[in-house]
Parts: C-alpha cells; sequence; structure tokens
C-alpha cells in the first residue's frame, strides 16, 4: 500500500491547478509575468480571487499526500506520511503533465506540512503572513519561511522523518528562489501592491 500511497500523493501534487485556472480565464500563465504556475503569478496575471483560489489548491495538494498515508498505510506511519508529503511537493515541482517543469512548491510544501505537522503548519504560515506584511514581497517572506521551517520542526520535537522533510523541503525551495533572492538584492524584485519594476 506504500508504493500506491506515493504514486496517487505524485501525482495529486502534479495537477498543475495555476495553469488550468490559468486556462480557464483564457491566459497561459506559463507566458506572463514570471513565468510560474504558482499562485503568485497567478495573482500578478488574473487578480486576487484567482490567485487565492490557487494558493487554496495548492495547499491542499501539499495536505492530501500525508492523508493519503494516513489512509492507506497508517496514521503512525511517519516515515510513509513524510514521504507521501516530499511526493505530493515533488509532484508540484516536477509535473509529468507540464513536462516534469512546475512551481517553486511553496504552497505545496505549507500543506505537506500542515498535513504532517499542522501547529508548525500554522506557525510557519503566520510567518509567512508577518513578513509578507513587512516585506511586502512574497518571495522573501518565503525563504524566510524556509529557514524558520526546519528550525520549529526541531524545537517543537517533531518526529525525525518530519524534521528531515521539512530541511529537504526549505533546501528544495530556497534553492528555487536564489534568482529572487538576486532580484531582491538588486533591488527589483516585484511587491505586493506595486507595479513590477521595468
Amino acid at each position: 500500500m506504500l508504493f500506491l500511497a506515493l504514486i496517487v500523493s505524485f501525482f495529486v501534487g502534479a495537477i498543475p491547478f495555476g495553469v488550468i485556472i490559468g486556462n480557464i480565464c483564457g491566459v497561459d500563465v506559463r507566458s506572463v509575468g514570471s513565468g510560474n504556475i504558482g499562485a503568485t503569478n497567478v495573482w500578478r496575471a488574473l487578480g486576487p480571487k484567482w490567485g487565492a483560489i490557487s494558493f487554496s489548491l495548492d495547499v491542499l495538494k501539499g495536505v492530501a499526500g500525508p492523508f493519503i498515508a494516513r489512509m492507506l498505510v497508517g496514521g503512525d506511519a511517519h516515515v510513509a506520511i513524510a514521504a507521501c508529503g516530499v511526493l505530493a511537493v515533488l509532484g508540484h515541482t516536477f509535473s509529468p503533465f507540464l513536462k516534469f517543469k512546475g512551481g517553486k512548491g511553496i504552497a505545496t510544501s505549507l500543506g505537506a506540512m500542515l498535513g504532517m505537522m499542522p501547529i508548525v503548519g500554522l506557525l510557519i504560515f503566520a510567518i509567512w503572513g508577518v513578513f509578507l506584511g513587512i516585506t511586502r514581497m512574497v518571495s522573501a517572506a518565503s525563504v524566510i519561511s524556509c529557514v524558520a521551517l526546519p528550525i520549529l520542526a526541531f524545537v517543537l520535537h517533531a518526529p525525525a522523518p518530519f524534521i528531515i522533510v521539512a530541511a529537504l523541503m526549505s533546501l528544495v525551495a530556497f534553492v528555487k528562489h536564489i534568482p529572487n533572492l538576486k532580484r531582491i538584492v538588486a533591488g527589483v524584485e516585484p511587491k505586493v501592491g506595486k507595479p513590477k519594476p521595468v
């Protein structure tokens, strides 16, 4: 049942909701803005309503991984739960429906954390929200949350497999945000509510 749980988690995570929403609205989100399929680019391309829907669906994909593991393998199978959370995020990041391309995985990682460690997930979401308000940059808030995630998981005594997964997800998300970090340093990273610098 573990193999089935892993496969299902991956393909649920791989559903490109940002692209689907864009198609519904007649826009290929991969050809506008940053070209990313995630909620931030959907928000910029289609507005807050569709951005929020995209974000919520991507979070739910992450929640689905641990949920599937608990249903098919068992509620106390920490390794299986963690693995299915990872597979959901990898599905989003390397979607076979998009020739193994995808988003940065922030929303789906948040969902996986909520599914594995609800308290840690909620705290990370709160940290993300606070720093989004301070910096007005989704990328900056995401990077700070990536740094905080494994630390919180460790401090709150999460099971070892969950801590390892939190660290790996944070590392992948951090690497995915290196271009954003370069733009932040250069002072050209777009801010929420402000036009993108030309």
